[in-house]
């Protein structure tokens, strides 16, 4: 999913920005509009291909075209999370003093709704993958102001806004650098005082360079002061405010870092606060599976599903825990309630026919190896072909 992700789009040049009031990034499509509108055209049912087109229209200010295809990318993959994180900052393109407004608390009655929708968006963004891919940032055009940064400041408002550009064709190695600048050469005690905005992006920046030392020490300043609620600025620039949300951040980073007991352990914490959580679960189970203890693995997909039980993709992945613990039966219960909470997770179907064929259950076999044929896009060209060769011997 990750592969087919990466945009076809590239900075076409931030080097004019200076030290004056900054433009929007310039960016521009390697790829042809009408390609990635055939492309939509072509794999209805493509998450990738929805955002991709949905980016483009942005990219062309056709906002209600791009939040269009946003939100059909999320329908056919609810766990796309950076369709919810352009989604999220989709509102301030529309209307862009929404974040003067917001931060002045005096956001029209008419826009609260999208605000608050924003917020549910962004945070699910980044609780579903906190390394997602970054390139909606790169579209953002945020006013000093909303930094906290006045009089004075260009160099420090340059210095981040080339930072996000940086996003749009993930040159997250030349993002940090930028942060970097803007830091300067601090003590630890100058960097506890810094802004959470700060922070964040540069946890961000940090963990996708493999600095995981760094973006953990940002993640913990921010936890510290989401436990003592004290926010020293952020706003609509931040995902969270909640600090479990930042636990968790931190646990998946340590994770990610290599530090799996530690993470564990964090992950174990976040669950006991909030068993609604359920990404806790998924995580403390890719854990599990790395350290080749399957039993756990599979019990903690199953608290997942416990807690989100109407999520199609968190029942696919326990099918696909049980299919292969050898638990034909139960995946295939699963697999089955997966297909009828998202008809178009097309990796439900392949695999419930696979499933469905082990068990000797060959009618359901034969019905979602159909389907998978009807709607899988074409990037499943390999599967395509495979399930073509099992219904041949089916029949």
């Amino acid at each position: 999913m990750r592969r087919a992700l990466r945009l076809l789009l590239a900075v076409a040049g931030l080097e004019g920005l200076g030290h004056g009031p900054v433009r929007a990034q310039q960016v521009r499509l390697l790829v042809p509009m009408d390609t990635l509108i055939a492309w939509a055209v072509r794999d209805s049912v493509d998450a990738p291909a929805q955002y991709n087109v949905g980016m483009g229209y942005w990219l062309h200010r056709d906002f209600d075209r791009a939040e269009s295809h946003l939100r059909r990318a999320i329908a056919i993959e609810p766990h796309l999370a950076a369709a919810y994180l352009a989604l999220s900052y989709l509102p301030y393109a529309r209307r862009p003093k929404l974040w003067s407004e917001e931060d002045r608390h005096k956001v029209p009655a008419e826009w609260q709704s999208r605000v608050d929708e924003a917020w549910q968006f962004r945070r699910q963004a980044f609780l579903i993958d906190p390394l997602v891919d970054l390139k909606p940032l790169a579209l953002m055009i945020v006013p000093a102001s909303a930094l906290g940064l006045r009089g004075n400041r260009g160099a420090a408002y340059t210095s981040f806004m080339n930072g996000l550009g940086s996003f749009w064709d993930g040159q997250y190695g030349r993002a940090a650098d930028f942060l970097h600048e803007l830091a300067g050469k601090v003590t630890e005690a100058d960097r506890q005082r810094f802004a959470s905005w700060f922070l964040w992006y540069e946890a961000l920046a940090a963990a996708h360079v493999g600095d995981f030392g760094l973006a953990a020490g940002d993640l913990r300043i921010l936890l510290a002061r989401a436990e003592a609620r004290d926010t020293l600025g952020g706003g609509a620039m931040l995902a969270f405010s909640n600090a479990n949300h930042y636990r968790y951040t931190l646990a998946c980073v340590l994770d990610i870092g290599g530090q799996s007991q530690a993470a564990l352990l964090l992950l174990q914490e976040v669950a006991t606060q909030d068993a609604g959580l359920y990404m806790a679960h998924t995580r403390m189970a890719g854990i599990y599976d790395g350290l080749h203890r399957p039993v756990a693995a599979l019990e903690e997909r199953k608290r997942a599903v416990a807690a989100n039980p109407d999520d199609g993709t968190l029942l696919f992945e326990l099918g696909d825990a049980l299919a292969r613990a050898g638990e034909f039966a139960d995946a295939q219960g699963a697999l089955r309630q997966a297909r009828h909470a998202n008809p178009r997770n097309v990796r439900a179907l392949y695999l419930l026919g696979m499933v469905a064929s082990q068990v000797g259950d060959i009618d359901e076999a034969q019905d979602a190896f159909r389907q998978f044929l009807v709607l899988a896009p074409s990037r499943f060209s390999d599967q395509k072909a495979e399930v073509t060769l099992h219904l041949e011997k089916l029949r």
